[in-house]
């Protein structure tokens, strides 16, 4: 490669001029495209962050991606930062992204309307989400858009929802 200074792949070997000049323009590309003209960007910055001047990328190690695993889906956000000291928490995100980790969801709000809250619940432990509803009940978007803000329930709905999910609408009166 040497004698030849074309590498097995055909690329040209970077020569200690191109090297100097990367030194000194690390912080301006395109001066650097414009020197190295032959070269392509992305070579540029290859080479730039080989000689120390760039982006540090951090390897996640399999210790580190099975921990992360097991902590992404419930653990709270501090816990996780505290776990990998020094990383940012948008790193860590977008590292759980990469591999496929995912948040485990949080419960729907309460609403204040029993009923209203009982369906949501149950939604929630069947794994269901508003639209699910929406579509198996014929109630239009009412749960997945301002059924849960509105002031006064529409019942109708709400009891479309509960024969959709196989339950019994009913009402108990106070013994007092």
């Amino acid at each position: 490669m040497a004698r030849l200074g074309i590498t097995p792949a055909g690329h040209k070997v970077w020569t200690e001029i191109e090297d100097e000049f990367c030194r000194l323009f690390h912080f301006d590309q395109f001066a650097l495209r414009q020197i190295l003209s032959h070269r392509t960007a992305r070579a540029i910055r290859a080479r730039c962050c080989k000689l120390g001047f760039g982006r540090k990328y951090r390897h996640w190690g399999p210790l580190e991606r099975q921990k992360l695993r097991k902590l992404y889906p419930e653990a709270h956000r501090e816990e996780i930062c505290a776990a990998f000291h020094g990383i940012p928490w948008e790193n860590i995100q977008a590292v759980a992204r990469y591999y496929g980790y995912r948040r485990k969801k949080k419960r729907y709000v309460i609403t204040g309307i029993v009923a209203k809250d009982q369906i949501r619940e149950f939604c929630y432990d069947i794994g269901w989400i508003m639209r699910d509803l929406d579509e198996e009940s014929g109630t239009g978007n009412y749960f997945q858009r301002n059924g849960s803000r509105r002031k006064y329930p529409d019942f109708k709905a709400i009891s479309r929802a509960v024969k959709a999910l196989g339950g019994v609408l009913e009402v108990r009166w106070s013994e007092d």
